[in-house]
């Protein structure tokens, strides 16, 4: 099989997710549509022809906070997706490409047609190639697969394709792979032909310790090797500035090797560190031979498999790609993830899978490295368990740890024998456990990421993720047939939402179920939702391993300040944390913050998301929230922190997009307080978009618990963002918490500025009446506070919404009169704004002339004061006279211009507005496929289908596809 071509084949498509997401028909690239079913269809070929669930569409567009019309949404992108596919499909019918099933929809395709299969298809000849004695022909396949990546999976969707698992997998298998070609290319003494590969892997993954010892490895073999030093030495400052820890054993190992000059695979690192990798040599006549005839014992010591197991296919089809693996190595297979997220039942169900592989037996031990008593299993004990398994007798055993991991090796040299090592600590407690030879597998599961293992013996790392919400319904009704044969999905999902979908909290929920049939499964969830943010409702007559139990083997671990930290975590409302926030929430520097940090997440306590930002699973939070009731006692100021954390650092991201007075300025930050560092308008704009969602729950926070100054302030500086990005309908959710803050406060100023927030949200969702009585309730209370700016801004701002009813009459007098009050010197952005919206009106009234000369002296005062929005804004009020003039040439330019100079300050709102406009323009000059372009980049630049202006763009595409649809009928005819 060659690689994928999009010009040729015998399909008439081409799917590429391996990088931005496009698609070919006939060789010509397709448009496809709103980022909403770009995502859809990234998700569909990120799962290769396998069914992806209604419920992961909806959690996938709207991050666990759908619409009520989320549903028919999904339903109406797969059917435009459909349409994109196959133009000519007649209606109703169900095509070729997008098929129904399981309650959500699937791609069929396959490696002809998806770069993705057809990767897995070259790497799957590259490891046939290397296992028939052809590594150098194995390379060159696994270079040709590797080319087909052109970034990160759907890299044109971040941030959300950086963190879903269905992308986040895919990019895992990527850094696999990558590994992988090194390891063979470095054995043929191949190493340049994976050296951009490696390069760019480890420029995606820069903390990735396994992909960048490899890395190191393979510029050295290239004759590279005082590149390599020196990347070592930037791999070391970075770990220690980012992450404050060292370098791990694979990256000593890998620079030892460098300053040996010993490259290659058959080199191993274990073997030049101090001590070596399994102890000392053994003196000639110490090492005991094995009885004479240990093979009769064949060892079966796996424990049972879990009943009914269900879903994980993704994770068993790694752990079956590498059980089928060849060569002389060692396979080692490393299952990590949270407490509770069915690491044990993973394994155990796999080794049952492929216990006929190893004839000569499986062993199992239970290292107990997060163990209730804080004692992890010496390995000797295990060694001597295993030794006695395998048949030696007990007075061959040797005393020493050492000599004793050396005979394991010895007895199992010629033997397949599969072993699994359940809950392990560290690399120091798995060394002396692992056989010698590529005869045997060997299955770790731990909560730590053993990143070490990888290193020094080639694991191949598994991280589990909470299941599918699917996966999870299933288990629970694969749990409680027997005794509610009768029990549906629909039923058991919220439930299973209840649990979070952690496999121990559901299979703790399911037995209750399935004890107490005459209970309905509504009353069980009604019990557990009177138990919200508590684990009680989790209890298990097995106190040692119930949901709070297991949490707590990881809690004992902890040091005083990631204890202390991680009791912090529960106050904070957001879906995820960075360090800086944590930092100020405690009180400490985010140097100190960064060192607790990590510690949570190799307690498994705290999850990576991304880049700097953390999160917990919900019933983790639970387990915190109980500890920080009872040891946390200066909650309040932990809260207050918070806010002003992201108080001051919004504020900065406000003077970095628009420079000049800002309303509500805050105070200094209060003691301890440490702002985010933003350097410019686009590390501002991505503070903004990271934290869109943390923002709005702060907000609401704040509101909650009576801090109604800290509400309204933080929702007045949030505004000027939200509208520029078009996040309306947070704009309004977080005026509206804070509007009743204040109310609730009798704040004056605070209500009279939320009032008027709230009305320009509104105005934006194109509720015009609910915005007026806002702007009315605004300007009396500006009256009453004798605040002369803002009651101009008010009367402006009524003037443009009676401009959108058509009263323009109205309109002019308001917007005049805020004029009259702005005739100083300043505030000089609100006059300069003033005066475009008066020009947009007087255009609407029928004084082009008089329109010009004000939207001219707007346009200098907005250039002299660096607005690019304001000034991109004016510009296309000038396009609108000259369409007005039927000059459709010039307006398209000034418009063209305008939405430029607004792409450039990040206000997606103005240009969605804008481009709408432009494409009218377009349409009067008869320029269909430029009114097409328009619309269709308006609906682009929107986030949320649902938007009143998502639904016009929508409209006026459909009808262009009516209009075009009976051109062609009638020249048929």
């Amino acid at each position: 099989m060659t690689g994928l071509s999009r010009e040729s084949g015998d399909h008439a498509i081409q799917f590429s997710v391996l990088g931005p997401v496009r698609v070919w028909r006939g060789g010509g690239e397709l448009l496809l549509g709103p980022k909403q079913q770009r995502l859809i269809l990234a998700v569909l070929l990120a799962r290769a022809g396998r069914p992806v669930s209604m419920h992961e569409f909806v959690d996938l567009l709207w991050d666990g906070d759908p619409p009520s019309s989320a549903t028919n949404a999904v339903h109406r992108y797969v059917g435009a997706l459909r349409r994109l596919l196959e133009p000519d499909l007649p209606a109703r019918s169900p095509g070729r490409w997008l098929a129904r099933q399981a309650g959500g929809y699937l791609l069929r395709v396959d490696a002809d047609c998806l770069d993705l299969l057809n990767f897995r298809a070259l790497v799957d000849q590259a490891r046939q190639a290397d296992a028939a004695g052809d590594p150098t022909g194995s390379v060159g396949l696994f270079t040709t697969a590797l080319d087909l990546w052109q970034g990160r999976c759907a890299a044109d969707l971040e941030p959300v394709s950086s963190t879903r698992p269905a992308f986040v997998m895919l990019e895992h298998e990527y850094v696999s792979v990558v590994c992988e070609a090194a390891d063979t290319a470095l054995r043929c003494r191949r190493a340049e032909a994976v050296l951009l590969p490696l390069r760019r892997a480890a420029e995606r993954n820069p903390l990735d310790e396994a992909l960048l010892a490899r890395l190191l490895l393979v510029l050295a073999s290239d004759g590279k090797q005082a590149e390599a030093l020196a990347m070592y030495e930037e791999i070391r400052l970075r770990l220690a500035e980012e992450l404050s820890v060292d370098p791990g054993a694979e990256l000593r190992a890998a620079h030892e090797r460098i300053l040996r000059h010993r490259f290659d695979v058959g080199a191993p690192a274990e073997a030049e560190e101090e001590g070596a990798a399994y102890g000392p040599p053994v003196p000639a006549g110490s090492m005991p031979s094995p009885a004479p005839s240990p093979r009769t014992a064949r060892p079966a010591q796996l424990p049972p498999g879990l009943p009914g197991f269900t879903g994980r296919e993704d994770a068993l089809a790694q752990a079956r790609a590498l059980a089928a693996r060849g060569g002389g190595a060692l396979r080692v297979l490393a299952v990590d993830g949270i407490p509770g997220i069915g690491k044990t039942a993973l394994a155990v169900h796999f080794a049952h899978q492929v216990a006929s592989d190893f004839p000569d037996g499986q062993l199992y031990a239970d290292l107990r490295g997060f163990a209730p008593d804080g004692k992890p299993a010496d390995p000797a004990d295990i060694l001597q368990g295993f030794l006695d398994a395998l048949g030696v007798a007990p007075q061959r055993i040797p005393t020493s740890p050492d000599t004793r991991s050396a005979l394991y090796r010895s007895v199992l040299a010629d033997r397949r024998v599969l072993v699994v090592l359940d809950n392990a600590r560290d690399l120091a407690q798995i060394r002396p456990l692992l056989p010698g030879t590529g005869n045997c597998m060997v299955i770790v599961t731990s909560r730590s990421r053993l990143t070490a293992l990888a290193a020094a013996h080639g694991a191949h790392l598994l991280t589990l993720d909470v299941p599918s919400p699917a996966e999870a319904t299933n288990a629970f009704l694969e749990r409680v047939r027997t005794s509610r044969p009768d029990a549906t999905a629909r039923e058991v999902r919220p439930l299973v939402e209840r649990c979070g979908r952690l496999p121990l909290a559901v299979a703790i929920v399911a037995a209750r179920a399935a004890a107490y049939p005459e209970r309905t499964l509504h009353d069980i969830d009604l019990e557990l939702s009177t138990t919200d943010h508590s684990l009680d409702g989790f209890s298990d007559d097995n106190l040692d391993n119930d949901v709070r139990g297991v949490f707590s083997w990881s809690y004992r671990t902890l040091g005083p300040q990631a204890a202390h930290l991680f009791r912090l975590l529960p106050l904070h409302p957001g879906p995820d944390v960075t360090a800086a926030a944590l930092a100020s929430m405690a009180g400490i520097s985010p140097h100190e913050a960064v060192q607790a940090m990590g510690e949570l997440v190799r307690a498994r306590l705290l999850t990576v998301r991304a880049r700097n930002r953390y999160r917990a699973h919900d019933l983790i939070l639970a387990y915190a929230a109980e500890l920080a009731a009872q040891y946390e006692r200066d909650r309040p100021a932990v809260r207050s922190r918070m806010y002003d954390h992201y108080r001051q650092t919004a504020h900065a991201a406000n003077l970095l997009l628009r420079p000049g007075p800002q309303p509500a300025a805050p105070a200094a930050p209060l003691p301890s307080v440490t702002p985010e560092p933003l350097a410019d308008t686009a590390t501002a704009t991505a503070w903004y978009t990271r934290e869109r969602a943390v923002l709005r729950s702060v907000v609401e926070a704040a509101a909650a618990h009576g801090d109604s100054r800290m509400a309204w302030e933080l929702a007045v500086t949030l505004q000027m963002c939200q509208q520029r990005m078009g996040w309306w309908h947070d704009w309004a959710a977080t005026m509206r918490a804070a509007l009743a803050a204040a109310g609730k406060a009798e704040d004056a100023e605070g209500m009279a500025r939320t009032h008027h927030g709230l009305a320009g949200a509104l105005h934006s969702l194109g509720d015009l009446p609910g915005a007026l009585r806002h702007l009315e309730q605004a300007r009396r209370r500006f009256e009453q506070l004798r605040s002369t700016t803002d009651l101009a801004h008010v009367l402006g701002n009524i003037g443009v919404v009676y401009s959108s009813q058509e009263d323009h009459v109205r309109a002019l007098r308001h917007m005049e009169a805020a004029l009259d009050l702005l005739c100083g010197p300043e505030p000089r952005h609100l006059r300069a704004a003033t005066l475009s919206d008066t020009a947009m009106t007087r255009v609407k009234l029928g004084d082009p002339e008089g329109a010009l000369r004000l939207a001219r002296t707007a346009v200098v005062m907005f250039r002299d004061l660096r607005d690019l929005n304001g000034e991109g804004l004016t510009l296309t009020i000038i396009g609108q006279v000259f369409r007005r003039r039927r000059d459709y040439t010039r307006s398209a330019s000034y418009y063209e211009r305008g939405i430029e100079l607004m792409r450039l300050a990040g206000n997606r709102g103005n240009v969605a507005e804008e481009l709408m406009a432009l494409g009218d323009v377009r349409l009067d000059a008869r320029d269909v496929a430029g009114a097409r372009r328009a619309w269709t980049d308006a609906l682009r630049s929107l986030d949320d289908p649902d938007l009143p202006l998502a639904a016009r763009a929508r409209e006026k595409l459909a009808l262009l596809d009516t209009v075009e649809e009976q051109r062609e009928a009638a020249s048929v005819i």
